[in-house]
């Protein structure tokens, strides 16, 4: 599943059959991101690959500009390339191995002039210097014993003369210390955060909510840049609190008034004992109509969960973990209003974006 394309970007890819081969809309460019969020599959052949290649044919086979492999049985991840049909030197040498069988893993390719930087759940991983332009790749590829659960591409910097696209300041980190000088680290100055910096830690699963003075701070109440539109979308990071929590909510809201209560265009209200997530809106201090039938219940006490929240011409679309989830009607106009994201209860947040 995929949403429709949104700001002139590419659209993510959600839940794709593997293998996957697929186009990268416009190619790559110095600061173009690829975010990969995954699952390894178990089993004595646990291995995968990731490709960034110059097309998709297969006779002759396309050449690779970064070929990404980890090996779960030798806790190594080789990297190489491919040119015409011939394999060059392989490279091994890393950090401490960060993948593992049976573990969700975010893994994040950011293109540089001179190489590729790769992140794995946060943390700064390796470098791939070029060995074929990175202009010439167009196509990203995966296979192995790999469940994918969404694939996202942030643009580079545009081309000389070309327009601006319409985007937020970037998105809101949890600023978890982090190795000085890597891809995961955040900006130095947390306002503005940098236009094009990359995305924050993913919580490996299980892991306890964040908290202290580094975290995002729960009740959450921010600013939506330049308020919602058709094909805006927010993506929220974060973690249920473990043993027993009740609920939480997060609201698209039309400012942070609290007397009067700003109007809610959407609360999206997942309550554990019922099993139920609520949705509904506030009006004049009134509230809607309740909508609670949804397909499945996403979240766990203790799990880190995404959730993306696309708004179009007539509803909001929501995704948990890269599961379509709910649509919700609008029924505040125009959407322009809704300019502010609160978020309360037993949750902790790791990162909050805006595309």
């Amino acid at each position: 599943m995929a949403y429709p394309g949104f700001g002139g970007m590419q659209a993510p890819v959600v839940n794709p059959h593997i293998p996957y081969i697929g186009e990268i809309q416009g190619g790559l460019q110095p600061g173009k991101m690829i975010t990969i969020q995954g699952f390894v599959i178990p089993g004595a052949d646990s291995t995968f690959h990731v490709n960034l290649q110059c097309g998709a044919s297969t006779q002759p086979r396309a050449d690779i500009a970064m070929h990404f492999n980890p090996r779960l049985m030798a806790g190594v991840v080789v990297r190489n390339c491919l040119q015409n049909q011939a394999w060059g030197a392989e490279e091994k040498p890393h950090g401490p191995f960060p993948f593992a069988m049976g573990q969700n893993f975010e893994m994040i390719i950011l293109t540089e002039p001179d190489k590729f930087k790769v992140a794995v759940n946060g943390q700064h991983f390796i470098e791939f210097r070029h060995r074929i332009p990175f202009q010439r790749v167009n196509t990203l590829a995966i296979d192995g014993k790999v469940q994918i659960q969404a694939i996202r591409f942030d643009s580079g910097l545009p081309q000389p003369g070309a327009p601006l696209p319409q985007r937020g300041p970037g998105p809101v980190y949890n600023p978890f210390p982090q190795v000085p000088g890597s891809l995961a680290a955040p900006p130095a100055q947390m306002a503005p955060p940098a236009p094009m910096g990359p995305p924050g830690p993913m919580a490996p699963p299980g892991a306890p909510p964040s908290s202290g003075p580094q975290a995002l701070q729960v009740p959450y109440i921010g600013s939506i840049p330049g308020g919602l539109y058709p094909g805006k979308m927010v993506i929220i990071n974060g973690t249920v609190h473990p043993g027993m929590p009740d609920r939480f909510h997060f609201n698209l809201q039309c400012g942070a008034s609290t007397a009067p209560r700003a109007d809610i265009a959407m609360q999206f209200n997942p309550r554990f004992a019922a099993r139920a997530v609520v949705r509904n809106s506030l009006t004049n201090n009134s509230w809607g109509a309740e909508e609670k039938d949804t397909p499945y219940f996403p979240f766990m006490p203790g799990q880190p969960f995404e959730l993306m929240v696309l708004c179009q011409q007539d509803s909001f679309k929501v995704a948990v973990n890269g599961q379509h989830l709910t649509e919700f009607r609008h029924r505040i106009q125009p959407l322009t209003r809704v300019d502010t994201l609160v978020v309360e209860g037993k949750v902790s947040l790791q990162q909050i974006r805006f595309t």
